[in-house]
């Protein structure tokens, strides 16, 4: 007989990035929408922050 309070087996987290498992007690971000591991944060802060991007000496004109 099938008990009634089964366990939900829980869905494979992968990292929006590279494509990674995050697996149970790893830590990892989730931002606009994407869950991304710790290895590829700096790539997520690279795009997430590129409109504040500026280059010395040729700063946008504002």
């Amino acid at each position: 007989m099938y008990s009634m309070y089964r366990r939900r087996r829980r869905q494979t987290l992968l990292c929006a990035l590279c494509g990674q498992e995050i697996t149970e007690g790893e830590e990892y971000w989730f931002c606009s929408g994407s869950s991304v591991c710790a290895g590829c944060l700096p790539d997520l802060a690279r795009r997430e922050l590129a409109p504040c991007r500026e280059i010395r000496g040729r700063e946008a004109v504002r």
